[in-house]
């Protein structure tokens, strides 16, 4: 009896841990809004949706300016609810060389992660390089061919549209609503 006991308790407390625990492709889909977010404590990347994006990439835009990405996965980020992340570091030089913004050797994040949209196609990250300047917003980035896993689509979008403190002629590092076609080293 006293044996019934223990593996009832042990079921019932595999359930209540499981119910704390999802995927980050439920996660996504109950951001979309597609059905209510259940109660987690921990959300976590189960089908390796994020390896893809990880490693270093590089990408040139139009004006020249040059882009070195680098992307590494977090397990349990966050404070009481914990999920799997993607968070980033940036190179970025202008047609010249001249170092615009680098964050490579740095301890605080210029990028982090957040979700994937519904379809898991488009991974969303916060990005800030100069907050006054209104040099902060969201990135995306995705695969604008899904059988090709070495281009990589970033789309930076800014949050405002006002600056408070920003030299005259200032240019946001990453181009506003521009994508960029990033190849992974």
């Amino acid at each position: 009896m006293k044996n019934k006991i223990v593996i009832l308790v042990l079921v019932i407390m595999s359930f209540s841990f499981k119910a704390q625990l999802i995927t980050l492709k439920q996660l996504s889909e109950c951001q979309a809004g597609l059905y209510p977010c259940p109660s987690y404590t921990n959300a976590k990347d189960v089908d390796n949706l994020l390896g893809k994006f990880e490693g270093v990439w590089k990408g040139t835009y139009e004006d020249g300016r040059t882009y070195e990405f680098h992307f590494s996965k977090k397990n349990d980020d966050g404070d009481d609810r914990k999920w799997d992340v993607l968070n980033g570091r940036m190179l970025a030089k202008s047609s010249s060389g001249s170092i615009l913004y680098n964050s490579l050797n740095n301890n605080d994040l210029s990028i982090s992660g957040y979700f994937f949209d519904k379809d898991l196609k488009k991974y969303t990250m916060s990005y800030t390089a100069n907050a006054k300047c209104n040099d902060s917003g969201y990135i995306y980035i995705s695969f604008p061919d899904s059988s090709n896993l070495t281009q990589l689509k970033l789309v930076f979008m800014q949050d405002l549209d006002i600056g408070w403190d920003c030299p005259s002629g200032y240019k946001t590092v990453i181009p506003d609503a521009k994508a960029i076609i990033l190849t992974k080293q």
